[in-house]
């Protein structure tokens, strides 16, 4: 069965996994959360020669990124982020990471606020977290509602497995609240065009496109922010 996070790594286009990557130091410490089959841990430990510990729950896909793990808690036990058994292992182990990355994870979890927290306890004082989260204000999710549309995908801002759903003032929120601030924004922009809707600017009123083009974020596609303490 082909997995839909299967997928090669672009480290040539601005993504949110190359955005990511792009911010993190050779030789760090570093903490993935949800890394599916590996495909950013496979370059963390091959190009970037990172020490890498994992958090993934899917038994199948987390193996083959165990592969590029030295510390990997896969499956339902370690590998739930929820169940924070991987939390309770580091604090027994005395371990604090360099960077603790969340690319495309948060809006995947039934309490993301209580996650994002969590992670101060083995996080360094000098570390960042990594995050990126779909923008689900992007216009073309706008011009499919004012067109009376909402459908679930298979992949992209309307993913089927989503559970939440994030703005950049709730995003931000979630981020105070949780104790972080926002130390740089890498947000990846992607033209309505360009999305898997299939939609454009001509499926609306000439005025509301006018309105819609002039919107603040309305062509962030994935919010990317490095997070501090």
């Amino acid at each position: 069965m082909v997995d839909k996070y299967d997928f090669e790594l672009d480290m040539i286009g601005d993504n949110s996994n190359s955005l990511i990557l792009r911010e993190i130091a050779p030789n760090s410490n570093v903490l993935e959360f949800g890394p599916a089959h590996g495909r950013m841990t496979k370059y963390l430990k091959e190009t970037l020669n990172c020490t890498i510990s994992i958090v993934e729950k899917d038994t199948e896909s987390g193996t083959q990124a165990s592969i590029f793990s030295n510390y990997p808690f896969v499956g339902d036990y370690w590998g739930d982020i929820e169940k924070y058994n991987w939390l309770d292992k580091f604090n027994v182990l005395h371990i604090k990471f360099d960077y603790v990355i969340f690319a495309d994870v948060l809006e995947h979890l039934y309490n993301p606020w209580e996650v994002l927290s969590s992670v101060k306890r083995v996080l360094k004082d000098t570390g960042s977290v990594l995050i990126s989260v779909p923008n689900v204000a992007h216009n073309s999710v706008l011009i499919d509602l004012f067109n009376n549309k909402f459908e679930y995908r298979e992949v992209g801002l309307l993913d089927n497995t989503h559970i939440r759903f994030f703005t950049q003032p709730s995003l931000l929120d979630m981020v105070t609240k949780a104790g972080f601030s926002v130390k740089k924004i890498l947000d990846a922009h992607n033209a309505v065009e360009n999305t898997e809707f299939k939609n454009s600017f001509e499926d609306v009123p000439e005025d509301v496109a006018i309105f819609l083009k002039q919107r603040e974020y309305g062509d962030v596609y994935q919010f990317v922010w490095s997070l501090s303490l």
